[in-house]
């Protein structure tokens, strides 16, 4: 039995300038290097599932490092690279597919996990049984959901790739032992966003209760349970991938039946929509001065600053220096922050440890919402950037910290710099952290600081609720901005709430 393997992953911001224009702006792994995963992701559930007995035919794994579209000439080269290895493979009994879900390129690949489901269909054929895992934030066409059976994230922070993956590797066995036939439908439900009010779990079993998708997601659970039914998942969709297709969904696979899975998704659909309030009152968004005023003056510390608007989770860029310019003109002390700056890490590898030296911050890469911030400051620390991600974190899995769990990160090298009050900047050639080992590593004694500031809407959660006194969310600049209305879409369908209130939806 041969079992044909890829994955491509983006989560795509429509609106970020930064992009794949040619293959170096692409992570490509081929054949059976994309099988030396860490064991507890989609893929490491997959494999441990699926078992040693099928013959595993690995193409390729594909990966971009820009947060904007992908140009469409690069796109087909990427597919390119898993349909050359998967025709040359012969006849395939399966596929496996490992997406994100939220990829969208130029077109005319606006749906791109449809359109690689297209391709490999035209080689494997119509009868050949798919399945695929997903983030949350997965954004689906009708094609895609009637030709690979779907098994995305039920959480939010994401903690459950290892047991989808597991999952879909159970389904794919029963597929091909002609055991079950599954069938999906999917139900858009006119929402998007916001990501922070999309929550799936909390810490803190009181705060957990409150959550509208805790609620509902135990009520998912409950259905998953009925005779007949394989999957049930209901998605927050993603704000920042320009598509017709982009809302929140209801995605629901039984065996054979589509009444019931139709049931299924109008059931949990219609329950979503009459509650979509909660999704923007759990959890209040303050204007950056506002927000770092309260920080400044609360009691207690840390107080967590998180800026929403420059989100890498959501593909930004990670450059605004807006939080950054408010902490000084606002006198605050004792903070650490992190923005990514290339520039930046150069001036401070020049001038070495222990230099004092006057630059401008932040907007290197984009500059379309803010613009750099001077600072003198003095070079704190150099690193490369390599660091343990010891967990609880986003992408990882349980809630607690686990020694299997740990991982490696690389944030590209780094630099801190202090400026105005005991303000610590880390800056970084790659990547922004969004766990409080990002922070460690980089020298941040957590203890110390009365303020810490991450780039992030959703994935932080995981890792710092249990050790900040209080989570301030900022309607800050950047194109993962929360006021979507301001974003320029082109292929958005409407009406969407919350951008739209007027008008009635029912499943």
């Amino acid at each position: 039995m041969k079992i044909a393997i890829a994955a491509l992953h983006h989560e795509t911001n429509s609106f970020c300038r930064e992009r794949a224009v040619t293959l170096d702006d692409v992570l490509i792994t081929r054949g059976a290097d994309i099988l030396n995963v860490h064991p507890k992701t989609f893929l490491g559930g997959f494999l441990e599932g699926i078992g040693s007995d099928p013959d595993l035919i690995p193409t390729a794994a594909i990966r971009f490092t820009g947060g904007g579209p992908a140009s469409s000439d690069i796109f087909e080269a990427c597919l390119n690279e898993i349909l050359t290895p998967l025709r040359a493979a012969g006849n395939v009994d399966a596929v496996y597919l490992a997406l994100h879900g939220a990829m969208v390129a130029d077109e005319p690949y606006t749906d791109a996990e449809g359109a690689l489901i297209r391709k490999v269909r035209a080689v494997v054929g119509d009868r050949i049984p798919i399945v695929a895992t997903y983030d949350f934030h997965g954004i689906f066409s009708d094609y895609e959901v009637a030709n690979a059976v779907p098994f995305p994230n039920d959480t939010n922070p994401h903690i459950d790739g290892y047991e989808r993956g597991l999952e879909a590797a159970e389904c794919l066995l029963r597929m091909l032992a002609q055991e079950i036939t599954p069938v999906t439908r999917i139900l858009r439900v006119p929402i998007i966003g916001p990501n922070i009010g999309q929550s799936t779990w909390a810490h803190d079993a009181d705060e957990e209760a409150k959550l509208l998708l805790y609620r509902l997601n135990r009520y998912r659970a409950e259905l998953e349970k009925r005779p007949g039914v394989i999957n049930v998942t209901l998605l927050g969709g993603y704000g920042y991938g320009d598509s017709p297709d982009e809302s929140m969904s209801i995605i629901a696979t039984t065996d054979n039946d589509p009444v019931l899975a139709d049931i299924l998704c109008a059931d949990l659909g219609r329950k979503l929509w009459e509650s979509k309030e909660d999704l923007v009152s759990i959890r209040p968004i303050h204007p950056v001065d506002e927000g770092v005023r309260l920080a400044i003056s609360a009691e207690k510390k840390p107080i967590l600053l998180v800026d929403l608007g420059d989100d890498p989770g959501s593909a930004c860029p990670a450059d605004s220096p807006a939080v950054l310019e408010s902490l000084l003109r606002l006198g605050a002390h004792d903070a650490a922050l992190t923005i990514r700056d290339s520039p930046a890490v150069d001036a401070c590898l020049k001038a070495g440890i222990g230099a004092t030296i006057t630059i401008p911050i932040g907007a290197s890469v984009d500059d379309q919402f803010y613009k750099p911030v001077e600072v003198t400051g003095t070079v704190r620390l150099l690193d490369d950037g390599h660091y343990a991600v010891c967990g609880p974190t986003h992408g990882g899995w349980g809630r607690e910290p686990e020694a299997a769990a740990f991982k490696y990160a690389d944030a590209g090298q780094r630099a801190v710099l202090r400026v105005g009050n005991r303000i610590d900047v880390i800056l970084s050639r790659h990547r922004t952290g969004k766990d409080r080992d990002f922070f460690k590593s980089a020298g941040i004694l957590l203890e110390e600081k009365r303020i810490l500031v991450v780039k992030s809407n959703q994935a932080h959660r995981a890792s710092f609720d249990t050790v900040v006194a209080r989570t301030i969310e900022l309607n800050s600049p950047g194109v993962s901005t929360v006021d979507y209305e301001t974003l320029t879409f082109k292929h958005l369908n409407r009406p969407l709430w919350p951008i739209d209130t007027d008008f009635e939806w029912n499943p």
